[in-house]
């Protein structure tokens, strides 16, 4: 049963990813979802509201990380496999035909190690999405629309409690500006928000222990 859920949240997990990409009337589904959910700090200055949602999202992906990884088992298996590649390649360069069969024969077994990393690695990213996939489509549509109603009139989307004072700021360098101004390829408030994800995650790390 628990293995069933596991796979349903892993499934969940990257149907909101992949449907939060192709489908606008989902993402905006999602959005007003997590609006009437934040409802009582959409108040806030936005920066300050993505340094909140980056809080959460780094404790909670570290969580499921410390609760669904066995990090003395995948250290056990990055190690035999790279023992095996290292092996491999040496055996290859000195034209070693007799290691060369002595590892073909382990093959099989370190395809099923290879296999069970990457489950191991895709199931707390599949966890991950299914809180910071809803959180990441809000950000971005309360930013955009912002953006679309200052710049260009647009009107507002029924359900969104927009200000759009709330969305502009003074940054070092760049002078006053919108949180969906692009700096390079995105759009400030994604710096901001990456910013401040891997600082909490790196605190969240060691406080939790992950990994160890």
């Amino acid at each position: 049963m628990r293995q069933l859920a596991s796979k349903l949240a892993t499934v969940f997990g990257f149907f909101l990813f992949f449907a939060i990409i192709f489908s606008y009337q989902f993402r905006i589904l999602l959005a007003l979802t997590m609006e009437t959910i934040f409802s009582p700090i959409v108040g806030l200055k936005f920066h300050y509201l993505v340094l909140i949602m980056a809080l959460l999202t780094a404790l909670y992906s570290n969580l499921i990380q410390k609760y669904t990884v066995d990090y003395k088992r995948l250290k056990e298996l990055q190690s035999k496999v790279s023992q095996y590649q290292k092996e491999y390649i040496d055996a290859v360069k000195k034209k070693n035909q007799y290691k060369l069969k002595q590892l073909e024969q382990k093959k099989d077994e370190i395809r099923l190690m290879q296999s069970e990393l990457m489950g191991m690695q895709f199931k707390p990213m599949a966890y991950t999405f299914i809180v910071s996939i809803p959180i990441w489509a809000w950000l971005w549509e309360r930013a955009y629309l912002s953006y679309r109603n200052l710049k260009f009139g647009e009107p507002i989307l029924e359900g969104f409690n927009l200000k759009n004072e709330l969305f502009e700021l003074t940054s070092p360098f760049l002078g006053s500006i919108h949180v969906y101004d692009f700096v390079l390829i995105f759009p400030w408030w994604l710096f901001w928000y990456l910013l401040c994800s891997i600082m909490f995650g790196q605190i969240f790390k060691k406080i939790l222990k992950v990994g160890v």
